[in-house]
């Protein structure tokens, strides 16, 4: 008698401990695709820093050259905001890739095509920047027939 009213109980628990378990597993990050009419800032993760704005790209360059190419390991990406939010980018009536491209006295570069919120993408170490100084990293919404997206623009500061 004693067993089976254990059986009982134990088969009747099973379900709620299954429940219960997959509560605790953890949950995955997905990352959110970029569509039309969004708000968003382009972000620079340098070597330096957990995430910044207005970032810092460092450089390696040779004793006494002007430019150099970036050091491994930094990153661009864009991150979704909600108005009311200052100096955004919008993704417009069709927008669902934001392109990310360096601005500086070197020239212009493509970094990334980015369709993902907060999934960052490497800034290449081949690409040739100034040692020092300021340049533009620019997120802009593609496609934009329309002209209804706008940039985001982060300044960013090249240090050795």
């Amino acid at each position: 008698m004693f067993s089976r009213t254990t059986s009982r109980i134990a088969l009747a628990a099973v379900p709620a401990l299954i429940a219960a378990g997959a509560l605790a597993l953890p949950a995955t990050a997905q990352a959110t695709a970029i569509g039309p009419r969004q708000y968003f800032q382009g972000e620079v993760y340098s070597l330096a820093s957990a995430s910044s704005t207005a970032g810092v790209i460092y450089v390696s360059c040779p004793t006494g050259a002007a430019v150099g190419h970036p050091r491994a390991g930094q990153v661009v990406a864009v991150r979704q905001l909600f108005p009311p939010a200052a100096t955004i980018g919008y993704t417009g009536n069709y927008g669902n890739q934001i392109a990310a491209s360096l601005i500086s006295s070197a020239g212009t570069d493509a970094i990334a095509t980015l369709t993902a919120y907060d999934t960052p993408e490497p800034i290449s170490t081949t690409i040739t920047v100034p040692c020092s100084g300021t340049g533009t990293m620019t997120f802009t919404p593609v496609p934009n027939p329309d002209s209804s997206g706008h940039s985001s623009n982060v300044s960013v500061t090249f240090k050795q």
